[in-house]
């Protein structure tokens, strides 16, 4: 008998056989200073309820080719972790983890929007209206580059600018840009 599909917002310790539907919102990868690089991402449900998930090194080969941003799945069998990092990419309680046992099916479901973005006015940044540990979604146009600075050791850098959305202007820092001379920015 197939398990139901469940609601992001419903996920919990309780059990490791979740079942559930969602469109990847964001993906990145991350390199450890050991060199190991491990996937994250950002996952949405018909809901509109968000979910991080960690794919562990020793899973990357498995799954690298299958993930892409704005694809849609049926996704089962994860580890539960409480979502206890210092600044998080969602507001869920829990991230999923990526397992041996788990089961990624790319699925059409038109009922995921496409590009969701849970937009924040730059005017709840400057009225302290956030949890300033949350990534969230911001919309509005660069109107200065202030600073700029390249690690010569990593090739990190580091760029502060300000952004405004014609109501409020917010100064940001990017850390970590590995391509800031071949103009990302």
């Amino acid at each position: 008998m197939a398990r139901p599909i469940e609601a992001v917002k419903d996920i919990n310790e309780s059990k490791d056989l979740w079942k559930i539907v969602v469109r990847c919102k964001h993906l990145w990868t991350v390199t450890s200073a050991s060199k190991k690089e491990h996937i994250e991402m950002i996952l949405v449900d018909s809901e509109l309820d968000t979910i991080q998930v960690i794919v562990p090194p020793f899973l990357v080969s498995k799954f690298k080719e299958q993930l892409a941003v704005g694809c849609s799945y049926v996704m089962q069998n994860f580890k539960m972790s409480n979502n206890n990092f210092s600044f998080k990419s969602t507001n869920h309680s829990f991230k999923l983890v990526f397992c041996g046992s788990t089961s990624v099916k790319k699925a059409e479901l038109p009922d995921i929007p496409m590009n969701y973005l849970n937009i924040l006015h730059l005017d709840a940044i400057v009225e302290g209206k956030i949890q300033y540990n949350i990534l969230v979604d911001i919309l509005g146009g660069v109107t200065e580059i202030s600073q700029t600075q390249i690690n010569a050791d990593n090739k990190k850098s580091k760029v502060v600018f300000s952004i405004t959305d014609n109501r409020s202007e917010v100064q940001c820092t990017l850390w970590g840009l590995r391509r800031l001379n071949e103009g990302f920015l």
